[in-house]
């Protein structure tokens, strides 16, 4: 079932215009601003999410999580983590290096696929994949739209190929070969943890990972690796190593044909 939305522009001069060509691409109603607060919008159109026009891009609004922007999280940080020539469990997970091209089949808000093509540089390919017409409208006007203080990073940004669509329907019509096909289904699940997850966690689609979707993944690719917190899940399906530290709340694993 889809999600109801609606798009209310931000109570600045110059909004409501660019709220309404956004109702009208999204195919969604345009709600008057007015006095009103967002909670009673909510209400009174019967909606389950707003999209905020505003001057610095797209805000999503639930009851549930409050307003997000667009923001890259902890892309930043683990960036300048790899430039100090510390390691990434993701990035070591992928095997990705200056060239690979890697498909993220859970974009969410893009952290990382960002960190995936800041190591996959301008030779390389990253593909995100986000069912979800919210997020990905944030996400893909994000990418094109934020600046970052580190100019690589900013590029990396601007690379990423995002495509609105679930794994299962990509990867069933899909004649491209990646090196890599990343999952985070964590992603998917009613997690608590930062302020944007939270946010997010009611906008997403819920896709479980299936065999039949891992199946269709390694015909297009020789490695899949899942981002998972439970072992036994990822031993369930198949996967032949993990990645991660001792401590850590959730482990990569890897699955190659």
């Amino acid at each position: 079932m889809e999600l109801s939305f609606a798009v209310v522009p931000a109570r600045r001069p110059g909004c409501e215009e660019e709220a309404q060509r956004w109702a009208k691409e999204l195919g969604v109603p345009f709600i008057e601003r007015g006095h009103r607060g967002l909670n009673s919008i909510l209400l009174q159109t019967e909606s389950e999410a707003l999209l905020i026009a505003a001057k610095e891009g797209p805000i999503l609004y639930t009851k549930e999580g409050g307003k997000l922007a667009y923001h890259p999280g902890m892309a930043v940080l683990r960036w300048q983590r790899l430039l100090l020539g510390e390691k990434d469990h993701f990035i070591t997970a992928c095997d990705l290096k200056k060239g690979s091209r890697l498909l993220d089949c859970t974009l969410g808000l893009g952290s990382d696929a960002a960190l995936a093509s800041a190591v996959a540089g301008r030779e390389g390919r990253v593909v995100g994949l986000e069912a979800s017409p919210l997020i990905f409208f944030l996400t893909s006007r994000g990418l094109k739209n934020y600046f970052c203080e580190d100019e690589e990073l900013t590029a990396a940004l601007r690379r990423i190929e995002t495509v609105q669509a679930t794994a299962a329907d990509y990867l069933t019509s899909c004649e491209e070969n990646f090196d890599v096909i990343y999952f985070d289904p964590m992603f998917r699940r009613h997690l608590r943890g930062s302020a944007a997850m939270d946010a997010l966690q009611p906008l997403a689609h819920s896709e479980p990972l299936t065999q039949e979707i891992i199946d269709l993944a390694l015909k297009r690719a020789p490695r899949a690796v899942i981002k998972e917190g439970d072992e036994k899940v990822l031993a369930a399906l198949g996967c032949t190593s993990l990645c991660g530290g001792k401590y850590a709340k959730v482990k990569y694993g890897v699955l190659t044909r």
